[in-house]
């Protein structure tokens, strides 16, 4: 290499920051909205929901577990399952009833692109199956669907459900964002599944890296086909820390027009608070 090049190449590699050398990582594992990214992960969510106790009612509790995980392979395809849980327990003159109940298991594929250096694409398609509980307060489960709203038809009983959407999210320095966009069908109406279906999902979010913790706000919207267009939506607040590959985070979850959604009395619920935690398992 002559001089003049070799003087060049050296000056660069000073010059030049590392962070514009390398595509800065586009991740954005939310505690609230869609959880597919192009990295393999597994999640593990918890929401506990305080509520007002509506008329009638001495008591309820209501909180969900959900269990997830997806692998990516270095093509970009991959797929990703989600075992939710939830535990609601209502004391009424009534109906007096507990049960940690088992919601729809959802199955399904990933196909994740990076279309630019700062920005990534990701795709997923899954089935909802009939495997959620329906027995006494087990089929009240979708009261616990709050915290992760847009999964509303993992714990709708006796319904089986064709799940779509479509993930942009990226990265400008400290900043970085993300929005969703999707459709769930329902494939049966056993429960009154085909009186909500289509629900349409619209989610946005975005935060702020600081080093070892980012700072997140998330709003998640569903919209219902229920005898005209029914909107709800909740407004997270939270923080994700980075240790190595783990992920905690945490967030206080507002429900946002929830009047007589579909008939429930959602309106006594006041908020919720939302732990999660995201294991990376890959390297990069």
């Amino acid at each position: 290499m002559s001089r003049p090049r070799l003087t060049a190449a050296l000056l660069a590699s000073v010059l030049v920051p590392s962070t514009a050398l390398a595509s800065p990582d586009t991740t954005f594992d939310p505690l609230s909205m869609d959880r597919q990214t192009f990295r393999s992960t597994v999640n593990v969510d918890f929401g506990y929901e305080f509520w007002d106790d509506p008329p009638l009612v001495n008591d309820i509790t209501v909180f969900g577990l959900t269990i997830a995980g997806q692998y990516m392979a270095p093509s970009g395809v991959g797929g990703y399952a989600a075992i939710p849980l939830s535990y609601v327990s209502i004391d009424s003159p009534l109906f007096d009833d507990s049960e940690f109940a088992v919601g729809n298991i959802e199955l399904g594929g990933v196909y994740a692109k990076k279309v630019r250096h700062n920005t990534s694409l990701v795709f997923h398609a899954g089935v909802a199956l009939p495997t959620a509980d329906d027995d006494g307060a087990g089929g009240l489960q979708a009261y616990a669907s709050v915290p992760r709203y847009g999964d509303l038809v993992q714990r709708w009983p006796n319904s089986t459900w064709l799940r779509l959407g479509f993930s942009p999210m990226g990265r400008e320095g400290k900043l970085f964002w993300r929005a969703d966009v999707g459709l769930d069908f329902a494939l049966d109406d056993d429960n009154g599944g085909g009186d909500i279906s289509p629900i349409l999902r619209l989610n946005i979010g975005g935060g702020i890296d600081l080093g070892s913790v980012s700072l997140l706000g998330e709003l998640v919207t569903n919209i219902v086909d229920s005898d005209g267009d029914d909107t709800a939506s909740t407004f997270t607040l939270g923080a994700r820390f980075a240790s190595g590959n783990l992920r905690p985070g945490i967030g206080l979850l507002f429900p946002i027009g929830f009047e007589n959604q579909n008939g429930q009395q959602n309106e006594y619920l006041d908020f919720a608070l939302i732990a999660s935690l995201a294991v990376l398992l890959d390297p990069s």
